[in-house]
């Protein structure tokens, strides 16, 4: 299946994103399972490998970390690399509950404006819906998909993803036991959907599977490429 899908993936559009040097700010849902930014490099090794060679990822976080937690931290990691892309988590539900919303979207300007003056592209990661909140999906595309608008930013629809996924095949557990943290598969999915998102082109016959059976990867190689896919053409249509 991986090697049947790899025709896809050569029809892609190239990339046009210059996305080498990655930064990823959030906190353990980007941590987990040997980090998200581990996994998006293995991507890159495996389908980009002039790509991967050319730049670098790494992350920033902070446990149970909220988008404002990181103002101290993150001039310093802007300075210490001609970053391309940064990529902001806020915490889990940092976006939609009512305390902590006006906060997390001053942060996000605020980081947004830094970001630029770097000479790099801010690009918000939209997180997922607990297990037993699936009411959650809706509000934090709301969010991240109005933050994007605001500032004019890349959103990377991981939420939607592990919704769709989630539909499709309740079979592959996302998250892990707590209803909340990623599973390896939780994390392989981000991580395709950033490949997606950011390489401007399908994850679909990648080699590297993260360890997962290969229907498995296929089958989330192919749902993260169709919802970025989507995401992006839902927005064009709004705009």
């Amino acid at each position: 299946m991986l090697i049947a899908a790899s025709a896809c993936a050569a029809t892609a559009p190239a990339a046009d994103t210059g996305a080498r040097n990655v930064l990823f700010v959030g906190n353990s849902f980007t941590y987990y399972n040997n980090s998200l930014h581990n996994h998006y490099r293995a991507l890159l090794r495996s389908a980009l490998p002039e790509v991967a060679a050319a730049g670098r990822a790494r992350i920033m976080t902070i446990s149970g970390g909220q988008l404002p937690e990181h103002r101290a931290g993150l001039p310093a990691m802007l300075a210490s690399e001609n970053w391309d892309v940064v990529v902001l988590q806020g915490h889990s539900r940092g976006p939609i509950e009512p305390e902590t919303a006006a906060a997390f979207r001053q942060a996000a300007r605020d980081y947004a404006g830094l970001i630029r003056a770097r000479g790099a592209e801010p690009v918000f990661f939209m997180t997922w819906a607990y297990t037993d909140k699936p009411e959650m999906t809706a509000l934090l595309d709301a969010a991240y998909t109005g933050i994007g608008e605001e500032l004019g930013a890349r959103v990377v629809p991981v939420g939607l993803a592990f919704a769709r996924a989630t539909a499709e095949r309740p079979d592959i557990a996302l998250r892990t036991a707590d209803a909340r943290h990623p599973s390896l598969a939780g994390s392989y999915l981000a991580a395709c959907t950033f490949f997606a998102a950011l390489q401007g082109r399908s994850p679909q016959g990648i080699e590297y599977t993260a360890g997962l059976d290969l229907e498995v990867a296929a089958y989330l190689q192919q749902l993260a490429w169709q919802t970025v896919d989507d995401y992006s053409k839902h927005r064009a249509d709004r705009g």
